[in-house]
């Protein structure tokens, strides 16, 4: 199995897409771990609106699912992983070997 960075040096641009959809991915993982912490502590407050805004546009189609709050936020997470995915896709460009 390779690793990221060998699958990144495969394609013309992607060391530059895998930091920029590498670290969307963390972002969207760290958001939504500390919005979790937020639920457990205590009350969250406005703090799920950090998740909604970088998941944006994918958001707005998945905050009409009737769904629990603790649901909106895997929702979100996968919605959120899902356009690392394609922000990745998109910035590889053509395969070098």
């Amino acid at each position: 199995m390779r690793s990221p960075r060998q699958t990144a040096g495969l394609y013309t641009r992607g060391d530059v897409a895998l930091l920029v959809a590498g670290g969307y991915a963390t972002l969207v993982v760290g958001v939504a771990a500390w919005l979790g912490t937020l639920v457990l502590v205590g009350d969250p407050g406005i703090g799920g609106i950090w998740l909604i805004l970088l998941t944006l546009p994918l958001s707005i189609p998945l905050l009409a699912i009737p769904a629990s709050p603790e649901a909106y936020v895997a929702l979100l997470t996968a919605g959120g992983l899902a356009q690392a995915w394609v922000l990745w896709r998109l910035l590889r460009g053509r395969r070098a070997r």
